[in-house]
């Protein structure tokens, strides 16, 4: 009724409700959901809960600028509503922020980014043209796709700058913008063209993000750059407002719930382990060293922050997702749900999670719902970390008829999701489709998380993927 009221008022003000009526609804992505919604579930009842607000549009809106990066932890941002001519897709992209040169001469600070090299450095053969191309192949493939799939928006899941983030001092204001030159040379000026205007980047931090082996690089300079749409190269499409953070989208007949979640408790062990590949590593950061009043405050404090920040979202992810009506539920998170298994397991059967995104591992994985050896069945979840940052895990092939370097295209509607991989040679190297996953007869409430993070007594396993031992929150 709230929204049918909107709508006839808003008509009545045009001056003829009949002749205008179509022309408001059609100017109106929050009205046209809500109306469409209430014709295809014109059977049975709908609540308000089940329709967007009546303004809500196609672009997400971060809060303002915070004095730390810590600041919107937990927000949830306006809902918005898509309306168009076609399917309704979303790009997956993870791993992709390639290495620049950032002092030399002019022709080497123009340089294109080149993946950080693990390839040649012993553990398989390097393909020239591929694995010193493979962030701008991957990007070549989405232009291409996008054209035919006009996505509305990607998927950011992290690493978006090798090898250690951005290459500043955390702990400077959000709102202050350090210019090493990585934003445009390494985002703005590879995903550009007409086909990618436009398209926000919805995401989270990866381990590299936080500095890889240095938690006081610029992780916060990552979320900062939510609020540096003034900036002369910046299109105004990043959208990371916190670490950890939600929002709805809204479709003709569907909605769909986002839940961006920080995991990168499973890389900041403590610092005498796995130095090598550790955030909190005693080798690479000095004990003092620290990003201020946001944290973490120093090497001691470094693996606690990392696991307090997770209990704190664990519990809030599993009261919004316990809170959730919409139709589909999908978590986007940088490191594998095989860490902290679990917990990830609790939550997926619990309330129902329907796709869990992540990258972290350079290669691309689709785990279908039906595939016996999913952990998470008949939940679906995705590891798209062969964007190119780095070269991938195994030998790719000249023409792309692989799973080393990619990106994943999402296609929604109300009855499934369809997730197909790209390969960097624009090969479409597989199909799976989601049905929805009811949650569980009897849910247990928000009383507190349960997801699994690794316990200070116990050793871990090979590179933090797997915990021998978790303790449950």
């Amino acid at each position: 009724k709230v929204h049918i009221q909107t709508a006839v008022v808003a008509m009545a003000r045009e001056g003829s409700w009949l002749s205008r009526a179509a022309t408001v609804v059609a100017n109106n992505a929050g009205l046209k959901v809500a109306l469409s919604l209430l014709l295809a579930r014109a059977v049975g009842s709908i609540s308000l809960a089940d329709l967007p607000p009546p303004t809500c549009g196609p672009r997400f809106a971060s809060p303002g600028v915070p004095s730390l990066a810590t600041d919107h932890n937990g927000a949830v941002l306006p809902d918005v509503c898509f309306v168009h001519e076609g399917e309704y897709h979303v790009f997956v992209l993870g791993d992709w922020g390639g290495v620049v040169p950032l002092k030399g001469t002019p022709a080497m600070l123009s340089q294109e980014p080149r993946p950080a090299d693990m390839a040649s450095r012993g553990e398989r053969g390097f393909v020239e043209g591929v694995d010193d191309k493979a962030q701008l192949r991957v990007a070549a493939q989405m232009k291409a796709r996008a054209k035919v799939s006009n996505p509305d928006f990607i998927l950011n899941l992290g690493d978006c700058f090798y090898w250690g983030g951005i290459v500043a001092q955390c702990g400077a204001s959000t709102g202050q913008h350090l210019p090493t030159g990585q934003w445009r040379r390494v985002f703005e000026e590879v995903y550009d063209g007409p086909e990618l205007e436009g398209k926000q980047w919805l995401g989270v931090l990866g381990n590299h993000d936080y500095g890889g082996y240095k938690f006081t690089n610029g992780w916060d300079q990552v979320i900062g750059y939510t609020w540096a749409g003034h900036l002369e190269y910046s299109q105004d499409r990043w959208v990371m407002p916190a670490q950890y953070w939600k929002n709805r989208v809204w479709y003709p007949d569907f909605s769909v719930d986002y839940y961006f979640i920080d995991s990168n408790v499973f890389s900041a062990w403590f610092p005498d382990i796995f130095v090598e590949d550790n955030i909190c590593s005693r080798k690479y950061n000095f004990v003092s060293g620290s990003c201020g009043p946001e944290g973490p405050h120093d090497l001691e404090d470094c693996p606690r922050w990392f696991a307090n920040l997770w209990r704190e979202q664990a519990k809030w992810l599993e009261g919004h997702l316990n809170a959730s009506t919409s139709d589909w539920q999908v978590v986007v998170t940088h490191i594998p749900p095989d860490a902290g298994k679990e917990g990830w397991k609790h939550l997926a059967e619990t309330y129902g999670v329907d796709l869990v995104v992540s990258g972290h591992r350079h290669h691309q994985e689709i785990w279908a719902p039906d595939a016996s050896d999913n952990f998470l069945a008949p939940t679906a979840f995705i590891v798209s970390g062969g964007g190119g940052g780095i070269t991938s895990t195994g030998m790719p092939s000249a023409d792309g008829e692989d799973d080393e370097y990619g990106f994943v295209d999402l296609t929604f509607t109300r009855a499934s999701i369809k997730i197909e991989a790209i390969s960097h040679g624009g090969q479409l190297r597989r199909t799976v489709h989601v049905p929805p996953r009811p949650r569980a007869a009897t849910t247990p409430g928000a009383a507190g998380a349960t997801m699994g993070i690794p316990s200070p007594f116990e050793l871990v396993g090979a590179g933090g993927l797997e915990p021998s031992k978790t303790v449950l929150l």
